[in-house]
């Protein structure tokens, strides 16, 4: 199954047995397992009744329209055909939100450091989790299972969790909507030019739907856009070759940015094997030249640690702090 971080897949059918949840699964930003859980059917009803997950079962309206967050910005209706134009993940709802609220059923993450609430009026001794600001390429993700507004009218999305490998994963509850500090995790404008920030870089393809695999484009490397396409609740670019990325924002970032290729060493530094480890196998002197293979963040998975910015090199993974190291060309 070829499907990208965030973006949601039909829950798997097995016979004889129901799933406690009737969401789509969203495919985990670091990969790994994941988890769901099935009752048997009740004999009595054909199927029984589906548990309920704090009294209703979430789903997923896409005929909706997003609700307007009280932040200082509207959602407007976007009726003109041009690429250049945002765009909603819906193709039966094309709508542009300028105040980038997301669509039930949609990816978000959080740029700032939150907190996942019991409630929608956000009590202090109702938090159930704390998500901290991560690099944007490891930011803590949700999908929006439906809306609220708090005693003062402020807009709340109830969420799950998808960070599939953090203790936190598959928690529900209440996130602030407001676009400072949590946003749709695909883009929905067009960039002409975009850069391949995932460390493990992304594939272009034949389809939107990400099959037909064409080519590998590495971290750093700086794509032309000629139009953005939607794909169920997420978007895609295609290339001015025809080909087709990614539009996960988590994945590839609008604009040139620009990654180091090489470093030379100011003072003495330890090679690690491993990107968490906390003992070195080397030491490298000052003066010495190392290329850059990848520029990556420690505990990638934690949602309560931010991580540290490492260059992978060969061998292992050296400090990026430009108190010991120089980028160079």
């Amino acid at each position: 199954m070829n499907a990208e971080p965030g973006e949601k897949v039909a829950m798997p059918e097995i016979t004889g047995y129901n799933p406690e949840s009737t969401s789509p699964i969203t495919i985990p930003a670091g990969g790994g397992t994941i988890k769901e859980y099935y009752t048997k059917k009740s004999s009595t009803n054909g199927g029984g009744t589906t548990p309920t997950n704090g009294g209703s079962t979430p789903t997923t309206n896409n005929s909706s329209t997003s609700p307007t967050a009280n932040n200082g910005s509207s959602s407007s209706q976007s009726t003109s055909s041009t690429s250049t134009q945002p765009v909603s993940p819906q193709p039966s709802n094309p709508q542009a939100s300028g105040s980038l609220v997301a669509t039930k059923g949609e990816a978000v993450y959080s740029l700032k450091p939150i907190y996942l609430y019991e409630s929608k009026n956000f009590n202090s001794h109702e938090r159930l989790a704390k998500y901290t600001k991560k690099p944007r390429v490891n930011r803590p993700m949700f999908v929006v299972i439906r809306y609220a507004r708090d005693a003062n009218g402020r807009l709340r999305y109830f969420v799950r969790d998808v960070n599939h490998l953090s203790k936190t994963d598959g928690k529900t509850g209440y996130i602030t909507a407001n676009t400072s500090y949590v946003r749709p995790v695909y883009y929905r404008s067009l960039h002409k030019v975009i850069t391949v920030i995932n460390p493990n870089g992304v594939n272009s393809y034949r389809t939107k739907k990400l099959t037909g695999f064409v080519k590998h484009y590495r971290q750093g490397t700086i794509l032309k856009v000629s139009r953005i396409v939607t794909h169920n609740l997420t978007t895609r670019y295609v290339l001015t070759n025809g080909k087709i990325v990614t539009a996960n924002r988590k994945l590839v970032k609008s604009g040139k940015t620009s990654f180091p290729k090489n470093i030379t060493v100011k003072k003495g530094i330890k090679l690690y094997s491993t990107l968490n480890s906390k003992s070195s196998k080397q030491h490298i002197k000052a003066g010495k030249k190392l290329q850059v293979k990848k520029v990556v963040y420690t505990v990638p998975s934690s949602v309560t640690q931010s991580g540290t910015k490492r260059y992978q090199v060969a061998g292992g993974y050296v400090t990026a702090n430009s108190k010991y190291v120089k980028i160079t060309k």
